[in-house]
């Protein structure tokens, strides 16, 4: 008499559960949202993430893939042996057009760190005032936010390493040389 109870509960209708958003959410497992341009276009609809991305070359599960060998367990041997049965295959276009679109990425020219006008400012009056000696910095109270010498080194370095806001500061106080103009200039 309990197992008819049991399977009647279970074909009972849900009435909390939102039917149309739990459909939504089964296409988006089946079918998820791609950001990367290269794999969306070879994406094939109807098979699954792991058969897509073996077909396009790519690992699913990176633990099957790669599996980690301990050395102490398996010795020099094992890892011969594997280097051996793995087979180099061609790369697929997928990968290629991946490899090519990171190393243009690489090849881009980031902007330095961004620091905003208090803390140039801020460094600029320290090197005005006291040059290298970052102990006496901390001592002076424009150092509101109390920080150790250490602190104020680095953030003088990440002004001094950065040329966009080094160079003028440079120009200002006539220190530059007039060969780096030039070559600045250029």
């Amino acid at each position: 008499m309990g197992v008819k109870q049991r399977k009647k509960n279970r074909t009972g209708f849900q009435y909390r559960a939102n039917s149309r958003r739990k459909q939504l959410k089964m296409k988006k497992k089946i079918n998820p949202h791609i950001d990367c341009l290269e794999i969306r276009k070879a994406w094939d609809i109807t098979k699954p993430a792991p058969t897509n991305l073996a077909n396009m070359g790519l690992a699913y599960d990176l633990d099957r893939a790669m599996p980690l060998t301990d050395k102490k367990q398996q010795g020099e041997k094992s890892e011969v042996q594997t280097i051996k049965k793995g087979k180099k295959e061609k790369p697929t276009e997928v990968v290629q057009q991946l490899e090519k679109a990171s190393s243009q990425e690489s090849q881009k020219e980031r902007p330095g760190v961004r620091l905003t006008n208090a803390q140039v400012d801020y460094a600029t009056a320290m090197l005005d005032k006291y040059g290298d000696d970052y102990k006496a910095m901390a001592r002076d109270p424009k150092n509101y936010f109390q920080d150790t010498w250490k602190q104020i080194r680095t953030k003088i370095k990440l002004f001094t390493n950065n040329p966009r806001y080094y160079a003028p500061y440079l120009k200002q106080r006539g220190l530059l040389k007039p060969e780096l103009l030039q070559t600045q200039d250029k």
